[in-house]
This record gives structure tokens, sequence and C-alpha cells, in this order.
């Protein structure tokens, strides 16, 4: 359901788009199959539901004062979210284990509560079951309260990598023959958690793996209370230390962002000199794209689709050319 219009002598131009997706009859292996029925392996069949809603709109607003002095403003918004309504599992012991009524593709992992500061820390907290810990690792909350920590302390950590929300704006200055124009992008409500070998140094045995500038940002045996630390203790091999490379929300990060994504200042030559030669216009202009972005995370582009930043980031331009028309 959609309006559009435009007000005040179309100095203002909106659109306002609301929407509800319901879809059911999702293609998904049964796992509620009892084993009189015999089958071999789980079948499939049209069982999943689950729906989609949110809005999205635009609005510009223009005032020109002269026929070379004005301006234009502009926004838009998409907000959408989604939530499955039956995802077919087996016998759950905890609520919290459950896809239904979370979001789609929902990260699951474990609530970390910090760093284990000394061996009775470890001794008397619950136990670990990713293999040996020592201080400086990673303590999750037992969230069963069985003394344990498995697969049955796992539940829904953060917002998921797809953002809900979706927003721009820009500006358009026009001052006689100069005009400057600028557009900003950027998205919220979204996080991810880091994870492979750049994000876990010296684990392929070799030392060779990715470090990251902020390698000092660690834990340290020097200040085992310090747990103001980017990286947990480090290790060396591949399976030096399982407990730390779990999913958790020790590595969970806001990838939320705003972006300077193009900025444009144009000459128009003026008409009389236009005039001498065979010219009909001609425009100089400047343009940045991606200048800037402002984002709590730093690593890397948060905009990339990379849990360990292994992918090539957008490029930071500069052109400078010439409109003619003749």
């Amino acid at each position: 359901m959609g309006i559009e219009g435009k007000l005040f002598n179309n100095k203002i131009d909106f659109v306002v788009d609301i929407f509800h997706d319901q879809r059911n009859g999702i293609f998904q292996q049964r796992v509620q199959v009892p084993e009189f029925v015999g089958v071999v392996s789980n079948p499939y069949a049209n069982v999943g539901k689950m729906k989609s809603y949110g809005a999205d709109g635009n609005i510009s607003f223009t005032q020109d004062f002269t026929p070379d002095f004005g301006f234009t403003l502009r926004g838009n918004f998409t907000y959408s979210k989604n939530k499955v309504q039956n995802w077919e599992q087996a016998y759950l012991e905890y609520p919290y284990l459950e896809y239904n009524n979370f979001p789609y593709n929902s990260i699951r992992g474990y609530q970390a509560v910090g760093l284990f500061k000394d061996e009775d820390d470890i001794k008397y907290g619950p136990k670990q079951t990713f293999g040996e810990v020592m201080p400086g690792d990673i303590k999750y909350k037992d969230l069963n309260g069985d003394g344990v920590i498995d697969d049955y302390d796992k539940c829904l950590i953060g917002q998921g990598d797809v953002p809900k929300i979706y927003y721009g704006f820009g500006a358009d200055l026009q001052l006689g023959d100069f005009s400057v124009g600028a557009l900003f992008a950027g998205n919220a409500k979204a996080d991810r958690c880091l994870g492979g070998n750049a994000m876990y140094p010296f684990n392929d045995g070799s030392g060779i793996t990715n470090l990251f500038a902020n390698i000092t940002d660690r834990w340290s045996a020097d200040n085992p209370t310090n747990q103001d630390v980017f990286y947990p203790r480090l290790h060396h091999g591949n399976n030096a230390n399982q407990n730390n490379m779990k999913t958790s929300t020790w590595w969970q990060k806001d990838v939320s962002f705003l972006r300077l994504k193009q900025l444009t200042i144009a000459y128009q030559l003026p008409k009389k000199l236009i005039n001498q030669t065979f010219l009909k216009s001609a425009r100089i202009y400047v343009m940045g794209t991606n200048l800037l972005t402002f984002s709590k995370f730093k690593l890397w582009d948060p905009e990339l689709n990379t849990n360990n930043g292994t992918a090539y980031p957008n490029v930071r331009t500069y052109s400078v050319g010439v409109n003619v028309s003749f």
C-alpha cells in the first residue's frame, strides 16, 4: 500500500510504501517423522511459514529563489523485518533453542560473559566442553544452569548481518555558475559475528595468516584482570584454542555505518564566454566517491559482506571532467 504526492506548488515531492508479505508452504526437510514410517532419510515437504513487513519512502524539497540560486534536499528510508512462523524442529528442551518467532538467518551462539581471570575462575565456573581452557580464554554463560557449557547453551545473538534499516540523504546547491552536490548513504540495525583464520591469529600453525593492526589489543598474563580487550588469549596452531573460536557475542560487532558516498563540485562556464565559441554549454566538475565513512567498526569497510576482512574494499575515487554540448 502506498501514497505519493506533491505539495506547495511541487516544492515537496514524496512517496511512501508499506508492505506485508506472507509466505506459506515453504519447502523444508521434515524432522518430526515417526520412526515407524520406515524412511531412510526424512522427506521434504511444504511446511515452512514466515512473514516479512516494513516500509520505505523518499522525499525531496526544492526551493528556487532566483533562476541562478536554489537548492534541493532529498532523503530516503527503508525498514524491513521478517519472522519465521513455522520451522519444523525436533522436540526442544528450552524455548530459546527455537527458530520460530525469530528472524530468518538469525545468528546463534554463546553469550560471552568475559574472560577467565585465573585458575580458580575456571575451577569454580561451569565446565566448558571445547577443549582445554586457560586464563584469558572466553567464558560463556550457562543458560540452562546445568553446570556445563554445550550446544544447549546456544541462543539468538545479535540482529544478523542483513540491515533492517537503509537510509540516505543528500543536497544540491546552485549558486550562480557554481553547484555543489552531496550524497550520504548508510544502514543500521546490523551486526556481524567475526570469524575465520584472519580473526584467529596463527591459527594455521605456521603463523602466516593475516594479522590486523589491532593485534596488540589483547589479553595478557601481565594484566590478567583486564577484560577491555579485542582479542582473548592468543594461541598457535589449528587446534590450540577451540574454545575461543566458537560463535559468541565476544566476536559480535556493530557494522552499521554512514558514508559520504559522493561529493560533486561543478562550474558552469558563463554564456558570454561560451557564445564566443562553437559550444552551446560547458561544465567543469570535480567528483569524489566513498570519501568518508563513519562507523563504530574500524577493522575494514563495514559494508563488505565478510566475517574476516578477506574481500576487496570499496575504492575511494576522485574524478575531474568536462561536460560539453554542441
